[in-house]
């Protein structure tokens, strides 16, 4: 019986058993699909997502697609920019090629009265001026009237530069005072010793019973005064064309002198007239002014006063060179023309109004001994100082192989012996502490 029990137990725990694994097994292969069914839809889902990354609007694809049309348009406007550029380029070439307008010869302009002119304001070019009278200067641009200067050429109208550290006095020319001064038509002339050749020179003046100089024309007669000329003596020796003046060779040098004083004629010719210093030389030789109150510079020989002429002023406007004989006998005519000056104050007796040893008058305070340029009133003639005494003044003549001329007399003479307009000769090596010189400034031609 009781095994009869046992033996149902045992079928009915067997049969449980097989129904749990059944059950097992279903459970199992359920999960499986389930699982299967899930990761289906999430692969859809991924693959749904993916396409629309890659293939929807604002996808991979459009933005690829985008970004090409961008860097296509890109390099089009790259490449416009490039030509229009290059366009523009040809343009600024093209006008570059064209020549500039040239500026309104000053002969050309409308002249401004004096008295519209307001002094002391600098011009920015070349001006022409009519004074009180009616009558014609010109200003070079870089200067100005002269805030003390009269409105009337023939009482000395003086421009000056900013600053006022270089001022010059306006002499005017006419035809007959041109032809004075030049001689075009005595045929071209070889200076001494060179080749270079010149066919205009200088008419020398000399003074009424001066004997002392015989007057030539260059390289024809050494013995005599002449301009321009060189030196066949000294001018030859390179300290003094080379180290000095910085010319390679003599003939450099004379060319360089022709040149000079063909510009210096030209100009004169054109515009009627030329600039004198209102003073001596002044400041130092790198450094040189022609200013009131300043050192006169002396103790220098005749190339370094003349290297120092130069530098004055060298613009497009204008240029400074050391006084030529002819300018400083022209001056001495304006003198005695406008009658600021007699006959006899110029050529005979200067001590009333020059810086002498026995200076009379006004003129005898400070006098005797070198002083800085304007010390004394007396001592000037038509707003020019310094004329006559002070110190000589190197000037461009050239006297027989081995000199040069001052003109003007100094302290250390009487004003009979070296009147205003007198002449002495020196070697132009010499350093002497009585000589000085005195820049002349011509206005520039168009072409220059």
């Amino acid at each position: 019986m009781r095994e009869e029990k046992n033996e149902i137990n045992r079928k009915i725990k067997s049969s449980l058993q097989r129904t749990s694994k059944k059950q097992n097994g279903i459970e199992e292969r359920g999960v499986t699909l389930i699982t299967l069914v899930i990761t289906i839809i999430i692969l859809m889902i991924l693959a749904t997502v993916s396409i629309n990354v890659v293939l929807g609007e604002g996808g991979l694809i459009y933005k690829a697609k985008q970004a090409k049309d961008l860097t296509e348009q890109a390099v089009l406007d790259e490449q416009q920019s490039l030509n229009t550029l290059m366009s523009e380029y040809a343009n600024v070439m093209a006008e570059d090629q064209t020549p500039p307008e040239p500026p309104i010869d000053p002969t050309d302009q409308t002249p401004t009265p004096i008295g519209n002119v307001t002094k002391g304001e600098i011009f920015d070019e070349t001006t022409k001026v009519s004074d009180a009278n009616g009558d014609i200067l010109y200003v070079p641009g870089g200067f100005g009237i002269a805030t003390d200067s009269p409105n009337e050429i023939d009482d000395g109208i003086v421009i000056t530069n900013n600053g006022d550290t270089k001022q010059f006095v306006w002499i005017p020319v006419n035809d007959t005072s041109l032809a004075n001064m030049y001689n075009t038509t005595g045929g071209e002339k070889q200076l001494l010793g060179v080749t270079t050749k010149t066919s205009i020179y200088s008419n020398l003046r000399k003074r009424n019973g001066d004997s002392s100089y015989t007057v030539t024309t260059p390289g024809n007669d050494p013995s005599g005064i002449r301009e321009p000329d060189v030196l066949s003596s000294y001018d030859t020796d390179s300290r003094y064309h080379n180290t000095i003046l910085g010319y390679a060779n003599i003939q450099a040098m004379a060319d360089a002198m022709v040149e000079e004083y063909n510009k210096t004629y030209q100009s004169i010719a054109k515009y009627d007239g030329f600039y004198i210093g209102r003073y001596e030389i002044t400041g130092n030789v790198d450094n040189p002014t022609v200013q009131r109150g300043g050192t006169v510079i002396n103790s220098q020989n005749w190339y370094n006063l003349k290297k120092a002429c130069t530098n004055v002023v060298s613009t497009e406007y204008a240029q400074s060179t050391m006084v030529y004989g002819n300018q400083w006998d022209e001056v001495m005519a304006w003198l005695i023309a406008t009658g600021d000056k007699t006959e006899t104050q110029v050529n005979e007796k200067s001590e009333d109004w020059g810086n002498y040893k026995n200076s009379t008058g006004t003129a005898a305070t400070n006098s005797g001994s070198p002083q800085t340029a304007g010390k004394n009133e007396a001592w000037q003639a038509n707003n020019i100082y310094d004329l006559a005494g002070n110190c000589s003044e190197w000037t461009q003549e050239a006297f027989n192989t081995y000199n040069r001329v001052s003109r003007g007399g100094d302290y250390g003479y009487s004003g009979s012996s070296g009147p205003a307009s007198d002449r002495f000769y020196n070697y132009p090596y010499s350093s002497s502490y009585r000589n000085s010189s005195r820049p002349a400034l011509y206005v520039a031609l168009n072409a220059e």
